[in-house]
């Protein structure tokens, strides 16, 4: 197991579904702050940060469909 999971059996094992709506929330919300540090961050660091946020949430929302594709 990886050291950043933890070390037990979880109960319910989560289904496919939950990890990919999961993905969603997250993206939603890296999105979001992403939008809102892009906005903010005039010709600063945080623009980029923030686009970098917005990029990873795409990956989240690709990771979701993929894994619903697997369940089916």
């Amino acid at each position: 197991m990886s050291e950043d999971c933890p070390q037990y059996q979880r109960d319910p094992v989560p289904t496919n579904a939950e990890i990919a709506e999961r993905l969603r929330t997250l993206s939603e919300q890296l999105a979001d702050l992403g939008c809102d540090m892009e906005f903010l961050g005039g010709f600063g660091p945080m623009v980029q940060q923030g686009r970098l946020l917005i990029e990873t949430a795409r990956i989240a929302r690709t990771w979701a469909q993929e894994i619903e594709g697997e369940a089916k």
